[in-house]
């Protein structure tokens, strides 16, 4: 049995630790009658309006724990199982307490060292100490035996039955073995140790059952009446604690948690999960005080290294978009280092495309180099072009983007204009056969109307003016208002005695050009000079940019559940296909691709688990004149707003294109299941059942919703109709009800 006692603040306490309990009349703390002061609570100052407390001390109570203040429960918890510290019948909503190493009257005979036993071949030494001290106080000439895991001594089985069903979270059939014990032998008395993991235990299924449903008002309830949770030893409640705090708009709150377990726990793996579950919930200038928390790890870096490099990618990767702020120079300066320490090509990239947008385009090469050098990949090339066309290096630019033509639209458009440049040049410079063919063969591949009529001023240039004629006709039939070719044809015709043409030229084009209405007044075919081209790429100020997502570096202890939202139908996104994960790391503009391209890089963008970025791309796609497309965009579009939560969006783009009949099912399902949560979760739960009824007529309720809908018939005061609900779901095992069985069961026995 694993345990996770050893994290607590303390190895050796004196008897039972005891916190502050906290009733619906205030708190009343209840202290061992032999136990030092304990430090400052760490407690809200009162204040006038609800959930705003003053910044706090943190510090431990008396049991090590955080203290949650009567100020932090603007409602009463939502009714409850009793919690006792016996088998006795306790009031609907408790004040807990316990007695921490009473002194009592020793009972005859020799102490019982069952439980002793058991936590030794457990290896639990915290319990162990305890168990040690409650029976010296009991019998004071008692010694605790030398080797705790000698086979001489036979346990009592009853016992070892109880802790294995507390060990496996069966505390209703800890508490009946218990009463069966005492019934047999009435001189029982089970440990307090044993009676307070039990309600411990109990308090902690509540707690999580209210966090995954979304009732954070209940949680902050639940655990301001059961501190003993929110110890090092059961950090999750902590973590939960401190979202409840948050979603419930008492942010300072939520952060003192944080704090709190940064300041008073150990384990190094639960203090890096602490810091990503508030990178969750916090921005930029919250986390920063909980980064200072930061204590040396092993090898002598900071602990939080990994992240403080994450959050540097994600303050420039957003400095990138429409809006964004600068990054501190500190942000720059470490995800820097790192990258070149690393050569990691998306960092590198990142800072290239960052020197770009502050017009350094030769710190950007440079960065661009390296990346390259480290994954010659199409996304490292498409930067490096970018970078070398802004140092007017057209020709360096086309030579690093050809071999990664046809990969991407992007990487085409950057390579036409990293050719047409290369062509324009002034002075012309010859290029070579090799390099012209595969630029006459990207022209055609691409139908760019650009390249074509540099590649007939390259012609006319070189005394070519047939050929010039014939790209500059070309460069025309792909883009008909393109007046520097319709300018180009009429000089190569001139030259070539076509006068005929050269009217046609002016007659068409005489109203929209004046050097071409003009042609001939003051030039003649001799002297007429080609225009220098105006610079082509537009969409270069849309460079691509590294998108960055957080990265887990260390596993998290537990995940926190936001409530049953849409996550299933989130990740369905079998019916789009298209892209791996691999293929959308670099940020696309949704204009600068095709529908179909679009639709591809947005169900990789899912893969991603990037559904903002996704919507767009799905919203491009949606313009496609194919219907196929369109549907697997609406029906993308939906499952991205599912994902973010946003169900009346998802139900507008479902409707958006025409769905298959299983498709529409599935997202109808979705869309349901995300509301009836939410609406759970602002107190709506008349609407919670219609909604889950709705939901009915087209699947079953799964064990999750069906506790969600048992909950709604509790507050709604239509208890047996929830103890029903409740007990066919906990007849198949799922734990989650049986707190609902018990609250239900308690209400109709006072009802």
């Amino acid at each position: 049995m694993k345990r996770t006692s050893a994290l607590l603040l303390t190895t050796s306490v004196m008897g039972l630790i005891l916190g502050t309990f906290i009733g619906q009349q205030g708190a009343q703390p209840v202290h061992a009658q032999s136990q030092p002061a304990a430090p400052a609570p760490f407690a809200a100052a009162p204040m006038p309006a609800p959930l705003a407390v003053d910044p706090v001390v943190v510090s431990r109570t008396g049991n090590g724990a955080f203290m949650v203040t009567q100020n932090d429960v603007p409602v009463p918890a939502s009714p409850a199982p009793p919690v006792a510290t016996t088998l006795a019948t306790q009031p609907a909503t408790p004040v807990l307490t316990a007695q921490a190493n009473t002194p009592q009257s020793a009972p005859a005979g020799e102490p019982d060292e069952t439980a002793l036993r058991y936590f030794a071949q457990q290896g639990d030494t915290v319990r162990l100490q305890r168990e040690i001290e409650r029976l010296r106080a009991l019998y004071p000439n008692w010694q605790p035996p030398a080797d705790p895991l000698a086979t001489d001594f036979e346990p009592d089985q009853d016992i070892i039955a109880i802790w294995d069903m507390v060990t496996a979270g069966d505390y209703s059939g800890a508490r009946a073995a218990i009463a069966s014990k005492q019934e047999a032998d009435p001189t029982f008395v089970p440990t307090a140790d044993l009676l307070e993991t039990i309600s411990r235990g109990e308090a902690g299924t509540r707690l999580r059952t209210a966090s995954d449903s979304g009732d954070y008002q209940a949680v902050i309830s639940l655990a301001a009446n059961a501190p003993q949770l929110l110890t090092c030893a059961s950090v999750d409640n902590l973590w939960r604690l401190g979202e409840a705090f948050i979603r419930t708009g008492n942010t300072q709150r939520g952060i003192d948690a944080y704090v709190y377990v940064l300041t008073n726990c150990t384990d190094t793996a639960e203090r890096f999960a602490t810091l990503q579950k508030a990178l969750e919930l916090l921005d930029r200038e919250q986390i920063e005080p909980l980064l200072a928390l930061e204590r040396p790890a092993a090898d002598g870096t900071g602990e939080f290294a990994a992240l403080k490099l994450d959050l540097a990618r994600r303050s420039i990767a957003a400095a990138l978009e429409d809006g964004g702020e600068a990054p501190s120079e500190e942000d720059v300066t470490l995800l820097a280092a790192a990258a070149r320490q690393s050569e990691n090509a998306d960092d590198l990239r990142l800072l290239g495309y960052f020197e770009l947008d502050r017009d350094k385009p030769q710190e950007a090469r440079r960065y661009f180099e390296s990346a390259f050098d480290a994954d010659r990949s199409a996304q490292s090339a498409e930067g490096l072009g970018v970078s070398l066309l802004q140092l007017e290096d057209p020709t360096a630019a086309e030579d690093a983007l050809a071999p990664f033509l046809g990969e991407s639209d992007t990487i085409d458009q950057v390579y036409g204009d990293a050719a047409a440049a290369m062509l324009a040049l002034e002075p012309r410079r010859a290029v070579s056969a090799s390099v012209l063919s595969r630029v006459v063969a990207a022209a055609n591949e691409s139908r760019d109307a650009s390249i074509a009529q540099e590649l007939g001023w390259y012609a006319y240039a070189y005394n070519q003016p047939q050929t010039a004629v014939e790209w500059f006709e070309t460069a025309l039939a792909w883009q008909s208002d393109l007046e520097p070719a319709a300018y180009g044809l009429m000089i190569a015709a001139n030259v070539l005695g076509d006068s005929t043409r050269v009217e046609e030229i002016r007659r068409l084009w005489g109203g929209r050009s004046v050097r071409i209405a003009q042609f001939g007044a003051t030039t003649t075919s001799g002297t007429a000079i080609p225009p220098i081209p105006k610079p082509r790429p537009a969409h270069l100020a849309q460079a691509p940019v590294q998108a960055v997502r957080a990265t887990t570096v260390a596993p998290q202890v537990a995940q926190v559940s936001s409530g049953g939202n849409a996550s299933a139908a989130g990740a369905s996104s079998g019916g789009g296909g298209g892209g791996g994960s691999s293929g959308c790391q670099a940020y696309r503009p949704p204009m600068s691709l095709s529908p179909a391209g679009a639709l591809s890089h947005a169900w990789c963008l899912m893969e991603l688990n990037r559904p903002a970025q996704a919507a767009d791309h799905f919203s491009r796609a949606l313009d496609s004149a194919t219907q196929s497309v369109r549907s697997d965009a609406a029906y993308g579009q939906s499952l991205a707003f599912l994902r973010m939560g946003l169900a009346d969006e998802a139900a507008v783009a479902a409707a958006a294109a025409p769905l298959t009949s299983r498709r529409a099912v599935e997202l109808e399902i979705a869309i349901l299941t995300d509301k009836a949560t939410s609406a759970y979760s602002i107190g709506e739960y008349a609407m919670t059942l219609n909604l889950l009824d709705a939901r009915a007529r087209f699947a079953p309720e799964r064990n999750d919703l069906l506790t969600l809908r048992g909950w709604s018939y509790f507050h709604l005061k239509r208890y047996r109709e929830a103890e029903r609900i409740f007990e066919a779901v906990a007849a198949t095992g799922y734990g989650d009800a049986v707190a609902g069985l018990e609250a239900s069961r308690a209400s109709l026995a006072t009802y």
